[in-house]
This record gives C-alpha cells, sequence and structure tokens, in this order.
C-alpha cells in the first residue's frame, strides 16, 4: 500500500471496498510523490468507487476510479488547483482534471494523457 496513505482512504466511500486486483501500484507511486512534493498531509475525497457508487454520484461509465486507477485530491490550504495539477504532472499522473469550484484535482493513471476541467 501507499506510504502516506491509508487503506482506508483508498476504499469505496459507500461500501469500504476496493478493487479484486486492488489500488493501481503507479497510482499509489503519484500519490506518494505528490505528498512528498506538497511537503504536508494530502485528503482524498475519493479514490476506488464500486460501479453503484460511481453511478450514484454521477461518475461517467468506466471511470477510472472503478479500476482503481483514480484519486480525487483536495487542494491544500493555501494552493490552487493549478498548483496541485502541476505537481500531479510532475509526479507523473496520465489524467489530470481540474476542478475549481469544487477546489480539489482528478488524478489517474489511464496509460495515456488527457486533460480537462470540470
Amino acid at each position: 500500500m501507499a506510504k502516506y496513505f491509508s487503506v482506508e482512504e483508498m476504499e469505496c466511500k459507500c461500501c469500504g471496498q476496493l478493487p479484486a486486483d486492488g489500488i493501481d501500484e503507479r497510482l499509489q507511486n503519484v500519490l506518494d510523490a505528490m505528498r512528498e512534493s506538497v511537503g504536508g498531509p494530502l485528503v482524498l475525497s475519493c479514490c476506488y468507487r464500486c460501479p453503484s457508487h460511481n453511478a450514484e454520484v454521477g461518475g461517467v461509465p468506466g471511470s477510472q476510479h472503478v479500476y482503481g486507477r483514480a484519486a480525487d485530491v483536495i487542494c491544500p490550504d493555501g494552493m490552487s488547483v493549478d498548483e496541485l495539477a502541476n505537481i500531479a504532472e510532475e509526479c507523473g499522473a496520465d489524467g489530470i482534471g481540474r476542478y475549481y469550484s469544487a477546489g480539489f484535482v482528478h488524478v489517474d493513471t489511464r496509460g495515456y494523457a488527457a486533460r480537462w476541467e470540470g
């Protein structure tokens, strides 16, 4: 498991489960690198989502969250969405979504670059 994040932080918020093959190791490495770059704790608003929870929160079908390859990271106090997104890129995230109004950055390890604003 990740150095700085517990199993509980990565479990589905509705059922407490993880995907059958666990959380993607590359995602764990990206999150740990982001934590080290920030120099303090990071809070995950969500990581894994079971298919039911993904549908309930309006996640897209086939979301990287359903496969254990994505996390939504809340911006620490004093850090902007753009700053955290830049750190995610430097730390090797493939997918990076900037959610300005909600104050978080989606990071994933989908295997190809993707950028968007939500």
